[in-house]
């Protein structure tokens, strides 16, 4: 082989290792926040349908204490059904993950150059991301005023998945937060302080 087609060729490979040098971690965290994305809808869908199957409405798991002359004296929840239903909905979002295995995004190598001209512009590289979730959930008591003498209560369930994003080798650790509204009423009288906090 020629001396010159060594250099040509020698020359080309050192461009395109240095292009993908400079090019590589750009392309890594845009897939990042493609497959946050990814997360944060894994655990919308997984949330959403464990509640279709196994929603429970107010009265299933609150009980409202009046005195005689109907005041409030206590507000009380099932703490047996919230936890089961909590376990149903933490499995169903690991098991989410499990199941789905890999996210595969595209991402567009104009963007990946920090060229503001050629943001958006292809072509697009396809990149399959292993995902992985550990999942943390709790119960929240929110009280707001609703209008004079009225309260609306409503039972959250807040959820924190790290979720831990594999990427050729390289590994990123998300977190997505979300809360979903468990079951919900307006309660006529006065609530004590007390219960508000």
């Amino acid at each position: 082989m020629p001396f010159k087609a060594v250099c040509i060729i020698l020359m080309l490979l050192t461009g395109v290792l240095l292009t993908d040098a400079k090019l590589r971690p750009a392309i890594y965290d845009l897939a990042a926040v493609e497959a946050h994305a990814a997360a944060v809808n894994t655990v919308h869908t997984a949330v959403e349908e464990t509640l279709a199957k196994n929603g429970m409405s107010y009265a299933d798991i609150v009980s409202i204490s009046r005195n005689e002359s109907g005041d409030i004296t206590g507000i009380t929840t099932d703490i047996v059904k919230l936890n089961l239903f909590k376990s149903r909905v933490t499995t169903a979002v690991d098991n989410a993950f499990t199941q789905k295995g890999t996210a595969e995004v595209s991402v567009a190598l104009g963007s990946a150059t920090g060229i503001i001209f050629f943001s958006g512009w292809g072509p697009y590289i396809d990149i399959k991301i292993g995902m992985k979730s550990s999942t943390h959930s709790d119960f929240e008591n929110v009280f707001e005023s609703a209008g004079i003498n009225q309260t609306q209560h409503s039972v959250m369930l807040n959820m924190e998945s790290q979720v831990i994003l594999n990427m050729s080798g390289r590994r990123i650790t998300r977190t997505v937060e979300t809360s979903f509204c468990v079951a919900q009423t307006v309660i006529v009288g006065s609530v004590p302080d007390v219960m508000v906090e």
